[in-house]
């Protein structure tokens, strides 16, 4: 027998042991089971007046990691406890959170290529539909079509010929907003690029370029624009505008319908929360303006002219393009 230390003996053996004295114990009225009148039990002197408190109490005072024998009734009993492992609380490091701002914007849609003149257009209700001018529109009804944009200085002209075009909307409208934010070349040449990201999705990707080597192949692979597969991926706009800008911190894309720019805009300021990045270029862009997506929407009647909406007259969807 050990171990037979200090006071708490009796909540020793009732929380590491995990069972109760036997009936002749609480029948002895005070006397040992085993010792006598004068002598002393393992479970210590048993009183009716103990109360759960007192035993939870005389529990968290013991200690464990001892053998007992426990010879009531005449059976012996040989127990063997393990040390309880402690376990370590993790504190939480107290953080405070950094404040997310905007720093600059950058749009390139049928409404304009200025974020002011987009907005004024916006509030005036101007309208970004207009007749399909890059195919046949004859069986097509109208959608948002961007009608002119530039990449004169922004994106090298060898790379704008096999791009699609959802890709050259990301790269200039990125530059755009980098510009709008007074983000110039010496400001580049302090920021930590390890801790710049960017964070711009797609819904559907490079449609256009894909499509176009479906045709090509239809005459030979060898007519195929080798870099269709990658550049059709949706995540390809924002790896290309990062490896321009050198930016090498948090780099992916979301894809989710119409609120792609959305989740980009939410994860990118989670991003900066987080301190996982200092900026972030973020939102979204969709070419989708070709005879496959309109012929698609045409045939579950999206925007079909003769299906109105509810509250009103007008149609209910109309496909575009815009970063």
């Amino acid at each position: 027998m050990s171990a037979l230390r200090g006071s708490g003996i009796q909540g020793l053996m009732s929380s590491c042991l995990a069972f109760e004295p036997c009936a002749e114990f609480y029948g002895s009225k005070g006397a040992s089971a085993f010792f006598g009148e004068s002598g002393f039990s393992l479970f210590g002197t048993w009183k009716a007046e103990t109360t759960r408190r007192q035993r939870r109490a005389a529990r968290a005072s013991s200690v464990s990691g001892f053998n007992a024998v426990n010879m009531v009734s005449g059976k012996a009993m040989a127990i063997a406890v393990q040390p309880a492992k402690e376990i370590a609380e993790k504190k939480r490091i107290h953080m405070k959170k950094r404040r997310v701002v905007v720093t600059g914007m950058g749009v390139v849609t049928p409404l304009g290529d200025d974020p002011d003149i987009f907005y004024n257009n916006l509030l005036d209700g101007v309208s970004g539909i207009s007749q399909i001018e890059t195919f046949d529109c004859t069986n097509f009804p109208t959608v948002g079509e961007i009608k002119s944009f530039s990449t004169d200085g922004l994106v090298a002209p060898k790379l704008s010929k096999r791009m699609d075009k959802f890709m050259l909307y990301l790269l200039i409208a990125g530059k755009k907003a980098l510009a709008n934010g007074g983000v110039t070349e010496e400001v580049m040449s302090q920021l930590d690029k390890a801790k710049c990201g960017v964070l711009i999705g797609s819904a559907m990707g490079g449609m256009k370029v894909f499509n176009d080597a479906i045709e090509a192949l239809r005459v030979s692979y060898k007519k195929m624009n080798p870099f269709c597969v990658p550049f059709a991926t949706t995540n390809m706009g924002s790896a290309i505008l990062a490896m321009d800008l050198g930016w090498m911190g948090p780099n992916y894309s979301i894809s989710t319908a119409c609120a792609t720019s959305n989740f980009c805009i939410l994860n990118a300021a989670h991003h900066i929360i987080r301190g996982e990045a200092d900026a972030m270029l973020c939102g979204g862009s969709d070419a989708t303006i070709i005879p496959i997506a309109e012929s698609e929407l045409y045939k579950i009647h999206d925007w079909s002219p003769t299906r109105s909406c509810w509250c009103s007259g007008s149609c209910c969807f109309n496909s575009g393009e815009t970063f």
